[in-house]
C-alpha cells in the first residue's frame, strides 16, 4: 500500500537508542513522515526527541497509556513501538484497538500466546503490522544472503543463525544494561 504524497504521522513509543533511530528517518525525510508524540519513563530521553521533532509538550508523555486513553484523541497514523523486549506487547495490544498502525520492534512478545494477541489485536481492528528485524540490513548479513542467491557456497540444506553481536554488546545489553535478566 502506499501513501502517495501524504505524510504519515506517527508517536514514538520508547525514546531511546532505538527509537531515536527511527525518530532519525522523520528528521531526514520530513516530507515523508513526522513525529507527533513520544513516550518514555526517561526525562531525558523525551527531552531530547521532543526537542528534535517539536512536538508539543501535551504528547510528550512518560506514559504511553496517555495515548490510548479515551480522553486522548487519534493524534497519528501510526505508532513506532521501540521499548525494550519485554514491554512490546501491551502497547501494541492497546494501540491496534484504537487503530494506529504498528512498526514493531521484535519481539512482538516474549510468549507464543502474547504474539497470538498482538496478531489478533491487528487483525480485529483491520491495522497494519510490521515486526521490525533490521539486523537483516546489516553488511554481514546482506553478504551471506548475496553468496547463498549467487550459489556461490552452493546448495544450502539449513541455516543456524545466532544473534551476531560482539561480547561487549551483550555484556552492555543483556548483562547489566537495558535487557538484564536474571534467568
Amino acid at each position: 500500500t502506499t501513501n502517495g504524497d501524504r505524510q504519515i504521522t506517527a508517536i514514538i513509543i520508547g525514546c531511546g537508542n532505538r527509537g531515536f533511530v527511527y525518530a532519525s528517518f522523520a528528521a531526514e525525510f520530513p516530507r515523508r513522515i513526522k513525529i507527533v508524540g513520544c513516550a518514555d519513563p526517561n526525562s531525558n530521553h523525551l527531552e531530547i526527541m521532543a526537542e528534535a521533532h517539536n512536538i508539543p509538550a501535551k504528547y510528550t508523555r512518560k506514559d504511553w497509556e496517555f495515548f490510548v486513553n479515551d480522553s486522548c484523541p487519534k493524534i497519528a497514523d501510526a505508532v513506532i513501538i521501540s521499548t525494550p523486549d519485554g514491554f512490546h506487547e501491551a502497547p501494541a495490544i492497546a494501540f491496534a484497538k484504537r487503530g494506529y498502525h504498528l512498526l514493531l520492534e521484535k519481539p512482538m512478545a516474549t510468549t507464543r500466546e502474547g504474539c497470538r494477541a498482538v496478531a489478533k489485536a491487528c487483525t480485529d481492528a483491520s491495522v497494519m503490522l510490521c515486526v521490525c528485524h533490521v539486523l537483516r540490513y546489516s553488511p554481514v548479513n546482506q553478504l551471506a544472503k548475496r553468496l547463498i542467491d549467487e550459489g556461490t557456497i552452493g546448495m544450502i540444506c539449513n541455516i543456524i543463525h545466532r544473534e551476531p553481536i560482539g561480547h561487549q554488546h551483550f555484556a552492555h545489553s543483556y548483562v547489566r544494561g537495558n535487557w538484564r535478566n536474571s534467568e
